[in-house]
């Protein structure tokens, strides 16, 4: 599936589509590791995902566009907001409070690699999995 297809079709913004697809090498890279991605999650290591230099950077720079994601999708999982969720990664072993992502997602506390990080992975493993499930279709 083209690229442009998957964009018009995903209810993720084309501007995230496009920094991960950019993140892990451009499009020919991103369709052959998407549906590793969503099979077996990104920790895998994957080009432009493996260091905390790339993930933090990455999500610093997205941290908006991720965030209002993470809103729309704690809203549909019953959640009370993104904080929540984000606290209940695998990846972060629920080692962290709400307020602790918070502080680390804004305002470079200790933890802002790990959960950074986290949030770099979600958002890629979101787009790769959006993608699988509409090349299944």
């Amino acid at each position: 599936m083209k690229i442009s297809t998957f964009k018009a079709q995903s209810n993720i913004s084309e501007t995230l589509i496009d920094a991960v697809v950019i993140q892990l090498g451009g499009a020919e890279s991103f369709k052959e590791s998407a549906i590793d991605i969503a099979n077996h999650g990104i920790d895998g290591g994957f080009h432009g995902f493996i260091y905390y230099t790339d993930t933090v950077e990455f999500a610093k720079k997205h941290r908006k566009a991720i965030m209002d994601y993470a809103e729309e999708m704690a809203k549909e999982f019953g959640q009370s907001g993104a904080l929540e969720m984000i606290a209940g990664f695998n990846c972060l072993n629920g080692d962290y409070s709400q307020s602790e992502v918070a502080e680390a997602i804004y305002n470079d506390s200790d933890n802002s690699e790990q959960v950074l990080n986290a949030l770099a992975w979600f958002i890629a493993e979101e787009v790769a999995r959006a993608y699988s499930d509409a090349c299944e279709k």
